[in-house]
């Protein structure tokens, strides 16, 4: 197990701050302590502008005009690196979380695909053992369980051979083996024993979410009655807005009590497309990768809970030219609503932090604030290219794959 080595004492960050919350970027300093935000605050508050006077004798470290943002919480994410949660591989898990670490996403819901139950109970329990024995472990916030109950007729990029109604006895099994851990429960709600899993993930604290479904409007609007609160990959495997039936799509974009997800990468959705969703669901919203194992590596063929995958100039698609996941991290797609889509700064961070911590209820993570866990992003201004990662109070070092107790300068690392 490797530690996470903090120092003794506070530590002062200096820089332009994006808190998270959407507001505007402001001057100041963010004391880190026991590996939690101990106090932000804004330089023109503070006692001369050089060192906040009641930490005069922490370490400062300023990073001049780049920015300090909160980690980015991906809650859709299926691989990465060479690695897939469905392998059930402890070393491919740590493997594709240093890879998203590398890139400022300090929180994921590793997110399950449908196949046999014993490959969904392999992929639990490494998650699982991961999560409890290894501090780079902690990235893993939860499960996404995406998938086996969905709707044939949307199966996407899942593997249409497992897909089957809801079990219960599954789901007890599971929160029995790994208590709180599955956090989102992807179904679809039109299936027979779809009601029932609903009121079993809100007794357990699972956020019910609809997805890869061909539910009407009004199917979706019964839902949404039983405690379904989120839809999956807005507009991909769903039944489609129509003008006399509005689907699954007219669903999630008429109603406040869902929350969602888009897809940035390019190609999962037109530009019109992510505009549209981003005006009407607002804060609602929340950035997602979808990624697969070959997020990370150069194109060629990779397999997908035993389907084949193409990869060509980083698009992810069957032979048949159905998208299967995509191959970015957090951090692009970041870059993507700001530079392809207009999103302001503020916004775009908000979209890729808060919010999704909101959705799944993920405690002291999202914001850059008093008492909330020190996970954090350096962002350079220009490009918006990640400098340096913090996961709970530690500088993660993607050359060595190890923390580092302090950076010297903002060039070199001690």
């Amino acid at each position: 197990m490797t530690e996470c080595k903090r120092s003794a004492g506070p530590l002062v960050l200096k820089g332009t701050i994006l808190d998270g919350s959407g507001g505007d970027p402001f001057r100041g300093f963010i004391v880190i302590e026991g590996g939690r935000i101990a106090k932000v605050i804004a330089e023109e508050t503070a006692a001369g502008s050089g060192h906040p006077h009641e930490f005069a004798d922490a370490p400062l470290l300023d990073f001049g005009s780049s920015y300090l943002t909160p980690g980015f919480i991906d809650i859709h994410l299926h691989g990465g690196a060479g690695a897939d949660v469905m392998d059930g591989s402890a070393s491919g898990l740590i493997r594709m979380i240093r890879y998203y670490l590398a890139h400022g996403t300090t929180s994921i819901l590793a997110t399950t695909l449908t196949g046999p139950k014993a490959d969904i109970d392999r992929a639990l329990a490494a998650a699982f053992t991961v999560r409890q024995t290894e501090r780079i472990g902690s990235v893993i916030q939860g499960i996404h369980l995406e998938g086996p109950f969905l709707s044939p007729k949307w199966p996407g990029a899942q593997h249409p051979q497992w897909i089957c109604n809801p079990q219960i006895s599954w789901l007890n099994e599971w929160t029995s083996r790994f208590p709180g851990f599955i956090r989102i429960l992807t179904l679809a709600p039109e299936l027979e024993g779809a009601q029932e899993a609903v009121a079993y993930a809100l007794e357990h604290n699972i956020i019910a979410a609809c997805g890869h479904s061909d539910a009407t409007y009004d199917q979706v609007q019964n839902a949404i009655g039983w405690g379904i609160s989120h839809a999956v990959h807005c507009c991909n495997a769903m039944r489609p807005f129509h003008h006399r039936e509005p689907g699954v799509v007219g669903a999630v974009l008429l109603h406040d009590e869902l929350s969602t997800e888009i897809n940035v990468d390019g190609y999962h959705l037109h530009p019109a497309a992510v505009e549209l969703i981003l005006r009407l669901k607002r804060d609602r919203v929340c950035i997602i990768t979808d990624s697969m194992r070959a997020a990370g590596m150069t194109d060629g063929v990779y397999h997908l809970a035993g389907l084949e995958v193409h990869v060509k100039q980083g698009a992810a698609r069957f032979a048949d030219g159905t998208i299967a996941g995509s191959t970015i991290p957090l951090a692009q797609s970041v870059r993507n609503l700001v530079q392809t889509h207009g999103t302001s700064l503020p916004a775009a961070v908000k979209h890729a932090t808060s919010i999704p911590a909101g959705i799944a209820k993920l405690r002291g993570k999202g914001l850059l604030k008093d008492g909330y866990d020190a996970d954090l992003v350096v962002l350079e201004p220009e490009h918006l290219q990640v400098q340096r990662v913090m996961l709970g109070g530690g500088w993660f070092d993607p050359e060595t794959n190890d923390f580092v107790q302090a950076l010297i300068s903002r060039e070199g690392l001690l």
